[in-house]
């Protein structure tokens, strides 16, 4: 697949290229000092998820390495650079270090549940929220950016079982086409929840998506939304 290169660099995309990098820069396993393991074991353990605890891809080990696989770009986000990472990681905490080969890992990180994930991300962003500066709120309430928008995905079985594909695309070849609906808090760029589904389909428009996530907004809450959200109804 071709990718277009702009004509001009964008200054937001840039500035935060810049934080992730020096961010990334630290030897080793960066979130590590910013993710605890004792919030990772607590959540993973309440989904029955926790695996290989004294082991060296265990559940913390690999959720810093995936994490910081995910916002790194080129070579640097390679199973191989990721396990380079842990070999530093180990080395610097004298615990014992795996080898250069990936396979372990790949098998590790296909581990992480998707559910334990969700939970840990929304913790992580609420926290966040308490944390927010009064100056970044707007009259005292906390702005929440309610929107939503597609992706497409792999082409394998599963995704094709689920997700439907656009009807211009011949059946069993084209992309799996996915919604989601996001609630981003204003203050703090954080993704306070997350829904996903199906592109089309019964109950998979973005009014049914945000009936999931209502326990997501409190009253000091004030929703921000385009209009095609003014036909929605508690």
């Amino acid at each position: 697949m071709s990718r277009s290169v702009p004509n001009q660099s964008t200054p937001g995309r840039n500035d935060f290229r810049k934080i992730t990098d020096s961010f990334l820069s630290a030897t080793g396993l960066p979130f590590d000092s910013v993710l605890p393991k004792e919030k990772i074991h607590e959540i993973f353990s309440k989904h029955n998820s926790l695996f290989a605890a004294n082991d060296i891809y265990n559940t913390a080990v690999v959720l810093w390495a995936f994490l910081g696989q995910v916002l790194r770009d080129g070579k640097e986000a390679s199973c191989k650079f990721a396990v380079a990472c842990v070999i530093d990681f180990c080395l610097l905490n004298d615990r014992p270090a795996p080898t250069q080969d990936t396979g372990d890992y790949c098998v590790a990180r296909l581990k992480l549940s998707e559910h334990a994930l969700h939970e840990l991300s929304c913790e992580v962003a609420s926290e966040l929220e308490e944390a927010a500066d009064e100056s970044w709120l707007w009259k005292d309430l906390h702005p929440m950016l309610i929107d939503g928008f597609t992706f497409t995905m792999p082409d394998t079985p599963k995704n094709q079982a689920v997700y439907p594909q656009s009807k211009s695309q011949k059946p069993g070849i084209g992309f799996p086409i996915a919604r989601a609906v996001a609630i981003t808090s204003l203050a703090t760029a954080a993704v306070m929840d997350v829904a996903i589904g199906p592109w089309r389909g019964k109950e998979t428009g973005e009014n049914a998506l945000l009936r999931s996530m209502l326990a997501t907004l409190k009253p000091s809450n004030i929703a921000v939304m385009d209009r095609y959200y003014c036909s929605y109804r508690v």
